[in-house]
């Protein structure tokens, strides 16, 4: 004989409000989320912070060196993933600042971050022309922008908080852009006097049109304005417009004077209307992170063995330390044989794992020295 036991349904949900104890607001929102990607964003789980070396402590081009920015209007890459964008008649330096207290503002908060990018005008341009303008920016990587669901109707806001400080005291904008260049979001904030650290956070709402990458290309560019001419100026504070806009028409001019000096740490992009606190990740974490974009290896000391048997030459691989994002660029320096003699290496099959080198030699092992980099960025 078969006996059949028909059990109720149940509902996990309906059973945790049966409890007497309060869930709070948060608890009531997760009980309410579809999916395990809103339960993350409302408890913070997950890594929330989608630009990438926010506290500005990863440098692989440049180190602890100033670097000055060539003229160029398709941006030229300074502290790891940010780019500066120097299109004006004058001239600016940029370096990792280890010593960023010079000015306080609240430091009880702001010495949480041990370093800060520092972008110091070198020459000045005090009558910008109608194209020229002056800003750096960030191209996040579409996978990690998909979140916010731009470009549906379903749009999320994101909130962009970051500390700043700066000689130069009055409006500034920064924006939101996608990659086919016909969406932005301008947003101003002001640099108070006395030229202390102050902590901003400004709200972006959800853009629900438009087009926006969600895989390994572009998916939002967040632009930091600091001069700008007449062509780019007509931004609407807090509002989407279908044109490429860096500024409203309050930005101050920053390269008015070969004192001025900006500073920025602790800059953070994350889904919904709220500034949380900042998300300091692990040093080895973020170097990987930077390095899935750009890899640096300076380490011709070091002797790799190529083998193999051809009769002109001899062939090896090389293993990246990260996956890249795409196929990257791959440039050999300084690559010597294991008697210290300059050697001619050539680089084939490049991909996101790594790259093949061969040299001119017969036999069947050789000891090789080379740097390297390999360039994948946005």
């Amino acid at each position: 004989m078969t006996v059949r036991v028909n059990k109720p349904a149940f509902n996990i949900r309906e059973k945790l409000s049966e409890l007497e104890r309060p869930i709070g607001v948060k608890g009531n929102e997760l009980m309410k989320s579809d999916t395990v990607q809103e339960a993350r964003d409302i408890v913070s789980a997950g890594r929330k912070n989608m630009i990438i070396n926010g506290q500005m402590f990863i440098n692989q081009r440049h180190g602890t060196s100033s670097y000055t920015i060539p003229d160029s209007t398709g941006g030229s890459y300074a502290l790891d993933r940010w780019a500066i964008n120097e299109a004006t008649d004058g001239s600016v330096s940029v370096n990792m600042d280890g010593d960023p207290y010079g000015g306080n503002g609240d430091a009880s908060e702001v010495q949480e971050f041990a370093k800060a990018m520092q972008i110091a005008c070198t020459g000045t341009d005090t009558s910008l022309s109608s194209t020229q303008n002056l800003h750096f920016f960030q191209n996040i990587e579409g996978y990690n922008t998909a979140r916010l669901g731009f470009g549906t109707p379903g749009a999320k806001p994101a909130t962009l908080s970051f500390w700043v400080r700066s000689n130069v005291p009055g409006t500034y904008c920064v924006g939101l852009e996608n990659n086919a260049v016909n969406k932005c979001c301008i947003r101003e904030y002001t640099v108070k006097s006395g030229f202390k650290w102050q902590k901003v956070k400004l709200t972006f709402p959800g853009c629900t049109d438009g087009t926006w990458e969600t895989t390994n290309a572009c998916g939002i560019r967040v632009r930091f304005a600091l001069s700008s001419g007449s062509q780019y100026i007509d931004g609407i504070d807090g509002e989407w417009v279908n044109t490429d806009e860096l500024t409203t028409g309050n930005q101050v001019n920053f390269m008015t004077s070969t004192n001025n000096r900006y500073f920025i740490t602790g800059v953070q992009l994350e889904v919904g209307e709220n500034a949380t606190d900042f998300e300091h990740r692990p040093y080895g974490e973020e170097l990987a992170l930077c390095q899935r974009y750009y890899e640096e290896n300076k380490n011709s000391g070091a002797q790799y063995t190529a083998t193999g048997y051809h009769t002109s030459y001899i062939r090896s691989g090389m293993q990246f330390q990260v996956i890249k994002r795409a196929a990257p660029v791959v440039t050999i320096t300084n690559a010597s044989n294991s008697a210290g003699s300059s050697l001619s290496l050539s680089i084939g099959n490049n991909n996101i794992m790594g790259f093949n080198y061969s040299m001119n030699s017969t036999g069947t092992s050789y000891g090789v020295r080379f740097d390297y980099t390999a360039d994948a960025e946005l």
